[in-house]
């Protein structure tokens, strides 16, 4: 018996605050009978209708150097009141709330500003609208947004870039139809980490003129560079290295150009195999690009300087040797510390020569010219060059590479 009483009391309270598909039907075909989706839903026309937009931002899909393009997936929540779809609950079988296909009821045309493709609606005819008995509308178009980003690679792989995405009222002037921005401003709760790129601030802002209503939402982004680094800058710096150790190999081995030649076309088949991956833009050049220039370059020295010691390695000795490789060798000798200075800069004057009864103008030549005076052979030029490219080089190397990971880095 209690049993039964029970059973009737659930179906009794069920019944009452249940709606049937008929009840929501009527309520729905009462609203939009006398109701013309054309004209704003205020009831005084001089007054706005007031938007409350936020941004919930799903994934960063990727982002274009060259077209200088950011593609994102996520959706707007949007806000206002409609003051045309209110009813009375307690009268209308305790509906609460209905839900309306987008095109059924007044709506915002709300375009986006920046993007890339040609204007089009926001949502779609298979999205429905959110209706509160108080006449509260709430909107959820989700896209994928194509919008325009300028970039600034000069630090790459550090760079961090400020992309906006801006939303237009298109139609309507700022009087009638107002933009505010929602407290949330860009909700992250549904975002999906980029494997590429980071995000460290977003901003929200809005925008009011004569003409026009329109919101901002900026997204922060910084570029993550383990990958870069390890596929990228560790392999260069590997290659330049490679480069200057062409002056450790004599000459007289006979691979010295062969070596030299291999590393500059092996850093120049990694250059055409890398240079897809770096970003690429004309009102910007990278530091890492630059650098890369310079390693290039080095690269063309190196070989200009390797072709130029073997010819000289191979000059008859009988050709006169011009005073300037004279002087690389003592500069040489005197770095090594495998001579006396003193000793190189006099040459074959011996302290015990008598130099008085010497003329005149060979004793001013000897004082005037005293590296003339030191026997070197070719084969002491060519040992001078490669001990003094190969610290040029070295160091030259190390300032450059320091000056690339101070300048991107910070």
């Amino acid at each position: 018996m209690n049993a039964i009483v029970i059973y009737l009391i659930i179906s009794t309270c069920g019944l009452a605050l249940g709606q049937t598909p008929q009840q929501v039907s009527s309520l729905i075909t009462d609203l939009l009978s006398n109701y013309n989706k054309k004209v704003r839903p205020v009831v005084d026309q001089s007054m706005p209708v007031t938007l409350d937009i936020s941004f919930n931002l799903i994934s960063i899909i990727g982002v274009d150097e060259v077209n200088e393009k950011l593609e994102t997936s996520g959706y707007l929540s949007i806000m206002w009141n409609d003051a045309m779809v209110t009813w009375d609950p307690v009268t209308n079988s305790d509906i609460y709330r209905i839900f309306l296909p987008q095109g059924d009821i007044w709506k915002p045309d709300l375009v986006l500003g920046n993007g890339f493709k040609k204007f089009e609606e926001l949502g779609g005819h298979f999205y429905y609208i959110d209706i509160d008995y108080t006449g509260s509308i709430f909107w959820q178009p989700f896209q994928v947004f194509e919008t325009h980003c300028s970039m600034d690679t000069t630090y790459f792989p550090y760079d961090k870039e400020v992309c906006e995405i801006v939303f237009v009222v298109w139609s309507y002037s700022v009087n009638e139809v107002e933009i505010r921005k929602s407290d949330d401003g860009i909700d992250l709760s549904a975002y999906e980490e980029s494997g590429v790129w980071e995000i460290i601030q977003t901003d929200v802002k809005v925008s009011k003129s004569s003409i026009d209503s329109k919101v901002t939402f900026s997204i922060h982004i910084k570029r993550k560079p383990l990958y870069y680094v390890l596929n990228v800058i560790v392999p260069i710096l590997f290659l330049g290295m490679l480069t200057i150790l062409v002056f450790v190999l004599p000459v007289d081995a006979g691979e010295k150009m062969s070596y030299a030649m291999t590393v500059f076309l092996s850093f120049a088949v990694f250059l055409t195999i890398i240079n897809t991956q770096l970003p690429v833009s004309s009102d910007s050049t990278s530091i890492l690009s630059i650098y890369l220039l310079l390693q290039m370059s080095m690269g063309v020295l190196v070989l200009v300087i390797t072709a130029l010691q073997i010819r000289l390695h191979h000059r008859d000795e009988t050709v006169p040797m011009p005073r300037v490789f004279k002087i690389m060798v003592n500069l040489d000798n005197c770095i090594r510390c495998t001579k006396s200075c003193q000793s190189s800069k006099s040459g074959s004057i011996s302290p015990t020569m008598n130099t008085e009864n010497q003329p005149k103008a060979d004793q001013e030549a000897l004082e005037e010219k005293p590296w003339d005076n030191t026997k070197v052979d070719w084969k002491d030029v060519t040992s001078a060059i490669d001990f003094l490219a190969f610290w040029i080089f070295l160091i030259l190397y190390v300032a450059l590479t320091i000056y690339l990971f101070i300048s991107i880095a910070t």
